[in-house]
């Protein structure tokens, strides 16, 4: 980054805009570039005026420390006056010019006079080889000054910043470096110098050792409080799961090319999945259960979220979004029922001004071109709401159709839930309900076993027998099999077979009786593949 700064120096640009939280960081780049190219270096701030040194507290003795403190509370004098602060870069002495750095200048900018006198300087700053360079957290260029500055950011540290900060936490708390330490310092990446010092140190104080959930944790905590992204915990496993073996299985090799290893084989990074199927079948449950899995972040967008009323803030909140699942990379990005937030993209033009457009187009974008490990999985119930550009190979390392849990998996479903509930399995007959559960889905499953619990609850024995749960089974009717939704499901599996989609279920030894029921398309009975 300091290279992309000293180009931007090197061409005589009048003024550079760095926007990022990491003030220390740019200052010391600057301050860098300045001694490199021989040119005097000044920054101001508001609460602290001009100064042209970079001070580094943490290394200050205690005496020292004290002697900075009181010099900043005895400062008096203090310039404030922006016209006046703008001026001040043209005392500079060196012949090669000055490097003068202003931190959160960006409210200034917004009256007339200073923009006015901005513009003025920066036409006597080129000739004087001097560089305006405003650092902020967030800066709103005023339009008169747009065609004056170049914008650009400051990166987040590198691995190699980061171990450096982990390097520097071990000797302050006397332990030993792990020797695994690059997993640390992949679960603090999206953070900042102090943000991820922080994340160790948490790590440290909570566990007396370097913690990946924790670092995760406050990861977490720290980069999704915009609330465009929400950061979910799970402790889902694949073992939650019923039925799906052809996807967890397809996942399970997938986490393997997260390694390092897999990386200097020449494995990318996996790009994601979609799961299309009926509501209630287990696509959600996936995504907790892969975070828990592969042990990194899980974040949900909800597209929703992203639509704003103000001009442009949809693009800008769908930029943002992206711009924070990469910060938080590796992880998984779980998008819940995409079709609905897609809803109106056809007509999008006509209702919306095409904002609705414009933002799909950026996630298509994002999905085929990003280099980032982010893991996306996708879920949608209605195949026919999705727009055909978003199936197209690229966007996704593999589709998956998730149907009506088999027989099998009923079976696998109900012991789960029964645990789930502190039941012994063994003391159900499995097979009974799971032929008395045809069409139901994982979701209806587990719905059959809460009524079930409720009404024994408030029986006299308060024993779950298999009779109560095959009552509480007679009285749900499976969303399967109300009419609209039965054609529903069997056009997602003739369009899942048409397409050679794979099956996320395995298939098991009820195909025959499935097939008198439209449950799935096949010319004759297969066995098990799950």
């Amino acid at each position: 980054m300091s290279k992309e700064i000293e180009s931007y120096i090197r061409a005589g640009y009048p003024a550079v805009v760095i926007t990022t939280a990491e003030e220390d960081r740019a200052l010391t780049a600057c301050r860098d570039i300045s001694f490199k190219l021989d040119k005097e270096f000044k920054f101001w701030s508001l609460t602290k005026g001009f100064q042209n040194e970079v001070k580094n507290y943490d290394a200050m003795n205690p005496s020292q420390l004290s002697q900075e403190i009181h010099k900043e509370i005895s400062m008096q004098n203090l310039v404030s006056d922006p016209i006046k602060v703008l001026e001040h870069a043209l005392n500079a002495k060196a012949q090669s010019g000055m490097i003068y750095v202003l931190l959160d200048f960006h409210p200034f900018c917004k009256t007339p006079n200073t923009w006015r006198r901005a513009k003025d300087l920066f036409k006597i700053a080129k000739s004087r080889g001097i560089t305006y360079v405003f650092v902020s957290a967030k800066f709103e260029v005023p339009e008169e000054l747009k065609r004056e500055v170049i914008i650009t950011s400051l990166p987040l540290p590198t691995r190699e910043e980061l171990h450096v900060v982990l390097e520097k936490l071990a000797g302050t708390f006397n332990i030993p470096l792990p020797t695994n330490s690059d997993v640390y310092v992949e679960a603090a990446l999206g953070l900042t110098l102090n943000e991820a010092e922080n994340a160790f140190a948490t790590s440290l104080a909570k566990n007396n050792r370097f913690d990946v959930k924790t670092i995760n944790h406050v990861k977490e905590k720290t980069i999704c409080s915009g609330g465009l992204i929400e950061c979910k915990s799970s402790n889902e496993t694949l073992e939650s799961i019923g039925g799906l073996k052809n996807f967890t299985s397809w996942a399970e090799k997938r986490f393997l090319a997260f390694s390092p290893e897999a990386k200097e084989y020449g494995i990318p990074a996996p790009k994601g999945t979609l799961l299309i199927g009926v509501p209630g079948s287990g696509k959600s449950l996936s995504a907790k259960a892969l975070a828990n899995l592969w042990q990194k972040p899980l974040l949900k967008l909800d597209i929703g979220k992203l639509f704003g009323s103000l001009v442009g803030e949809t693009e800008s909140n769908t930029r943002q979004a992206l711009a924070i699942a990469e910060a938080m990379a590796p992880c998984i990005l779980w998008i819940d029922e995409i079709e609905k937030g897609l809803a109106g993209l056809q007509s999008s033009g006509k209702t919306d001004s095409g904002v609705t457009s414009r933002a799909f187009g950026t996630i298509l974008t994002w999905l085929q071109e990003k280099e980032a490990p982010v893991f996306v999985i996708a879920t949608a119930n209605n195949v026919s709401q999705l727009p055909p550009e978003f199936l197209r190979k690229g966007r996704f390392d593999e589709i998956f159709f998730v149907d009506i849990p088999t027989f099998k998996e009923r079976k696998e479903i109900f012991s789960i839930q029964l645990k789930k509930y502190k039941r012994n399995p063994a003391d159900f007959d499995l097979g009974l309900l799971a032929e008395s559960s045809d069409k139901f889905t994982g979701a209806e499953i587990e719905q059959a076993i809460i009524n079930a619990l409720y009404n024994t609850w408030s029986s006299e024995n308060k024993v779950l027998t298999n009779d109560s749960i095959l009552m509480a089974i007679r009285d749900i009717s499976p969303m399967a099999a109300s009419g609209g939704m039965s054609e529903q499901i069997q056009a997602i599996r003739s369009w899942a077979e048409e397409a050679h989609i794979q099956k996320a279920n395995g298939l098991d030894e009820d195909i025959l009786s499935m097939q008198t029921t439209g449950r799935v398309i096949i010319s004759e009975k297969q066995g098990d593949e799950s």
